[in-house]
């Protein structure tokens, strides 16, 4: 499977967000696109899909968009399930169709074979149970009952209709069958959004050995860290390939700006070192025909532009204390927390004190 595009732009208005995109996925990339916000990332993932979106961008090679093997592309967008009467079980389940129904065939095989040694029946069950092999018939249960009880679901969740879940749990089971779906291309943006540590786990571990290609949007760096070996920035309207995770590509990227930073500069004091040898002897007349060489010498250079200052920094900023905190910001003693009339946690006592910071974790419950 390939898919690339090449020379491509996206505009909105009289606004380019992207001016030349040179983009390509191969079988099993792991692909991180990254950026500013703002840079046009989420728009790209959307351009994948609707190549309507494209049109031609400013460099030289000729626009095109190139998708060997016609690829199936998956991409959670706005929430709209079909029938949502349906459990979220059924809902799973439909991810899973072809398997269950070759199991359906394979159960009926079985049950013929019993009364019947036809040759035909005997290899059509052969061929069944093979191809069901291949396709993930005798792990698809245990996957899906693993990744619901990772994305925090309960047992009973699973007989519940669609429309008694939240939008945000809705999202969740939406999420859960885009990549049980297995796509061709896997386009994920800001995956680990409301998902809890044990959710972002095994959602690491599921898309590190996804079979197929997958691209990540997301500002998490150590869940990309993990996951990717390939990483397109987008950066003043330009893309830019780094092979590697995303540490390797902070690393890059910096290497790259300093020798970029270090040529310019070099070339900077060359030009200036020229300009005044021939400032200095373009009037005397033995000397004239050497000064207009270094002219010239300067005329015959690719100009280096000066390099764009990289920021890969997090957000920092410093604030004024007006008021002094207190020693003691905060006492907690035998702490009960639920709702709906059920306490999901019990006795909890703890103190804060000043300087201290306190972080809060574990599983997300619907219950």
């Amino acid at each position: 499977m390939n898919y690339k595009i090449t020379n491509g732009a996206i505009s909105y208005g009289a606004d380019t967000i992207i001016e030349e995109i040179e983009f390509e996925i191969k079988d099993k990339d792991k692909i991180a696109i990254v950026g500013r916000n703002g840079c046009g990332k989420t728009t790209l993932l959307k351009s994948i899909v609707d190549n309507s979106m494209l049109e031609e961008g400013i460099g030289e090679n000729k626009f095109s968009v190139y998708k060997q093997g016609n690829p199936s592309i998956g991409y959670l967008k706005q929430i709209d399930f079909e029938d949502p009467s349906k459990t979220m079980l059924e809902e799973i389940l439909k991810v899973y169709k072809p398997i269950i129904e070759l199991e359906e065939k394979i159960n009926k095989l079985t049950d013929l074979l019993q009364n019947s040694n036809d040759e035909k029946l005997i290899k059509d069950y052969s061929n069944s149970v093979e191809k069901y092999e291949l396709i993930g018939g005798y792990t698809y249960k245990k996957e899906y009952e693993t990744a619901i009880k990772k994305f925090g679901f309960i047992d009973e969740d699973k007989q519940k209709r669609i429309d008694e879940f939240s939008g945000g749990q809705r999202t969740k089971i939406a999420f859960l069958k885009l990549i049980l779906s297995k796509p061709d291309i896997l386009l994920l943006d800001e995956p680990t959004n409301h998902l809890d540590i044990a959710a972002i786990e095994w959602l690491e571990n599921y898309l590190k050995n996804y079979p197929k290609a997958v691209v990540i949007v997301s500002h998490d760096r150590m869940f990309l860290d993990r996951i990717v070996n390939k990483v397109y920035e987008i950066e003043y309207g330009q893309m830019k390939e780094y092979v590697g995770n995303y540490s390797e590509f902070e690393k890059q990227k910096r290497i790259d700006y300093e020798k970029r930073l270090k040529d310019y500069e070099y070339q900077q004091a060359e030009i200036k070192r020229l300009n005044s040898i021939a400032d200095r002897f373009r009037y005397k007349p033995t000397k004239a025909k050497m000064a207009l060489s270094k002219l010239k010498k300067i005329e015959q250079m690719d100009i280096i532009e000066e390099p764009n200052k990289y920021d890969l920094k997090s957000f920092h900023a410093d604030f004024n204390i007006e008021i002094e905190s207190v020693k003691t910001v905060l006492i907690v003693k035998d702490l009960k927390i639920g709702y709906n009339e059920k306490i999901v946690e019990n006795n909890i006592s703890f103190n804060l004190y000043k300087g201290q910071k306190l972080g809060i974790i574990g599983e997300n419950r619907n219950r």
